[in-house]
């Protein structure tokens, strides 16, 4: 994990306690993804992830999970999915992790796929991510 990326994951987990989600580390399978009971506004995130650049992009999908109060009848596992209440939870994540990105940018230095591949988002969400610069 690079060391912006621990500053990151820092103010993701501030930003989680300010709005009341609890949130474990553990160290499991590295392909175990994290989990997320919107319910209860619990976070499990696996710190044995096998491709650490990728932990900010999914602590801020399951925080978009509860912030957005997604129903469900159980667990969320994190999936880099582009389709319903998954595709809406990667949106958040974009659009919490987009502000680390453009600070110090001039706008002719904004690049999507820069973006992307600094937090390891799939290239599926390209839309998503073209939209949230956009607006930003």
């Amino acid at each position: 994990m690079t060391e912006n990326n621990s500053e990151i994951m820092n103010w993701l987990l501030n930003y989680a306690f300010d709005n009341g989600i609890s949130l474990l580390f553990m160290r499991l399978d590295p392909y175990t993804p994290p989990a997320t009971n919107v319910h209860t506004k619990r976070i499990l995130m696996n710190n044995n992830w096998h491709n650490k650049d990728e932990l900010p992009m999914q602590f801020a999908h399951e925080i978009g999970h509860v912030m957005l109060e997604q129903e469900s009848s159980g667990l969320l596992y994190y999936t880099p999915s582009k389709f319903g209440m998954e595709f809406e939870a990667n949106k958040y994540a974009v659009n919490l992790l987009l502000p680390f990105y453009m600070e110090d940018k001039e706008s002719q230095q904004v690049n999507m796929y820069d973006f992307m591949d600094c937090f390891s988002v799939p290239y599926h969400l390209e839309e998503a991510v073209t939209e949230a610069i956009r607006n930003y």
